[in-house]
């Protein structure tokens, strides 16, 4: 029986969470070289632009869900760096069809109370308290709970930041893995948008690549 490699569609999900100025794929993902690297694999892919200044969650899994409609693929790989882990997750939970497999890279974390207050002042300006509390809430991950995250069988594998930081920090890693069933840890890096990326870049794409490989028999 022959076993027959498939790499599947890459849909790139950056992060951020109303920044000024925002934060945009094109500097998270192109700038960094994980776009051309994946290219120069052969993996295809598709960089998704989140909104810059979204009111909810949902908005975020409305636009996500259109890019990958719009890929013209039935399923998808979704590869998501920091806040954009959140957008991922509420797609995997509200529309699993289009999501083959999730992998969370550099997990913001929820629940710090100076870099909440920070997120809040600034989303408050913009949409107000209500919306401000939306998006802060959920635990071990914005936008989502721990209920949720039991439901999920697909398979999900989390690449933490290294070194931790204020902003991703290592206990949501620890959180995730124990509140997902199945899922796996593996790798880590600083983010892209950190210069000391480009010194994981070449370890970072290929990881990325045998993440997207699934193989058919046949």
């Amino acid at each position: 029986m022959l076993h027959l490699p498939e790499l599947l569609p890459v849909v790139l999900v950056h992060g951020g969470l109303h920044d000024d100025p925002p934060m945009t794929g094109a500097r998270f993902w192109e700038t960094s070289g994980v776009v051309r690297g994946l290219r120069g694999r052969n993996v295809e892919v598709v960089v998704h632009e989140r909104p810059p200044q979204p009111s909810s969650w949902h908005e975020e899994a409305d636009a996500l869900v259109a890019t990958i409609e719009a890929s013209g693929h039935d399923r998808v790989a979704l590869v998501a760096g920091s806040n954009g882990c959140s957008v991922a997750l509420r797609v995997l939970l509200d529309r699993p069809e289009l999501v083959a497999r999730t992998m969370l890279c550099w997990p913001a974390t929820a629940g710090d109370q100076v870099i909440d207050e920070l997120a809040r002042i600034i989303i408050t300006d913009v949409h107000g308290a209500t919306a401000a509390d939306e998006l802060l809430a959920g635990r071990p991950i914005r936008g989502v709970d721990a209920k949720e995250l039991a439901t999920l069988n697909g398979e999900l594998v989390i690449y933490p930041s290294m070194p931790e930081n204020k902003a991703h920090q290592r206990s949501t890693v620890m959180e995730l893995l124990a509140a997902v069933p199945g899922s796996m840890m593996v790798g880590g890096s600083p983010e892209p948008i950190d210069d000391d990326f480009f010194d994981h870049c070449e370890s970072f794409v290929p990881t990325v690549e045998a993440f997207s490989k699934v193989v058919h028999d046949d």
